[in-house]
């Protein structure tokens, strides 16, 4: 009886070492006798107990690199520091247990030297605005380089850029340079703008002056040719005289609205201007 409970305890204990649970976020990767065996996804799974071990748990879920630091020089030979971060999958775990001994270090590693050749290409101005153009560059060096040891790279993203003293003093003096120029290019349009503005009000003040004078002389021509018209009658002198009064009398009135007029002296032509007007006028 004692020999029929052990045997039905060794069982128990045998079937118990023989299954595996493997939880959702891992997979187990199976030897036996040193050599590898198979890999164990998520559930239930049963191994050949004291011939099959589980050599490493590994997680299949994203695992992140956030504190990756390097320095870097650019086309245009500035030395700067960058940050990145990285999100990767191992999709292959018995290669990513064989084939290197910490996937940590190989992933940093990797970054760091593609990332120092990537960046190598570009001059600094265009790592600071053009970032997405290479991240985008980035993780794709960086996916056909993890293919090779089983783990795919999701992410890859430029964080920061650290720069130093001297760095960020000519940088900023290149900045004020480029404010200064948009401002005098600012100022030059304005200038440009107020003068055509100002030519334009000149042109249509002159045509409004020579549409006045043209409007003057057709008048004056119509009253020539009334004149001219007039004098073939009899009342030719009587409106002679009218036209030539009239004249004198415009003429007055303008002289006394001059600023400058303190006494005019009337000599006796245009003195008898008003009363020989009134005389043709009665006559008529």
């Amino acid at each position: 009886m004692e020999l029929v409970l052990a045997l039905v305890v060794l069982l128990v204990l045998i079937v118990l070492l023989g299954l595996k649970i493997v939880p959702q976020s891992e997979n187990f990767v199976v030897t036996r006798l040193g050599a590898y065996r198979r890999t164990l996804d998520a559930g239930v799974n049963v191994i050949i107990p004291f011939l099959d071990r589980v050599h490493s748990k590994v997680p299949v879920n994203d695992q992140v690199l956030n504190d990756i630091s390097l320095e870097v020089v650019s086309a245009d030979n500035v030395v700067y520091g960058a940050q990145l971060l990285v999100v990767y999958r191992i999709v292959n775990p018995e290669a990513a247990v064989f084939r290197v001994n910490s996937i940590d270090n190989l992933v940093i590693g990797l970054v760091q030297s593609l990332v120092r050749s990537e960046l190598g290409k570009v001059e600094l101005d265009q790592v600071q605005s053009d970032r997405g153009s290479l991240n985008v560059a980035l993780l794709e060096a960086l996916e056909d380089a993890g293919k090779t040891y089983g783990i795919t790279i999701s992410r890859s993203e430029i964080t920061d850029v650290k720069l130093n003293e001297t760095t960020q003093k000519a940088m900023a003096e290149v900045l004020a340079a480029e404010r200064e120029r948009r401002a005098a290019i600012t100022r030059a349009e304005g200038m440009r703008r107020a003068a055509e503005l100002n030519a334009d009000g000149e042109l249509y003040e002159a045509q409004r002056r020579a549409d006045a004078i043209r409007a003057i002389a057709e008048a004056n021509a119509e009253a020539n040719r009334a004149i001219a018209a007039s004098l073939e009658g009899d009342n030719a002198r009587e409106a002679l005289t009218f036209q030539t009064a009239r004249m004198q009398v415009e003429a007055l009135e303008g002289l006394s609205k001059s600023d400058n007029a303190k006494l005019i002296m009337l000599p006796g032509g245009p003195s008898n201007a008003f009363r020989e007007a009134a005389a043709i006028l009665k006559d008529i």
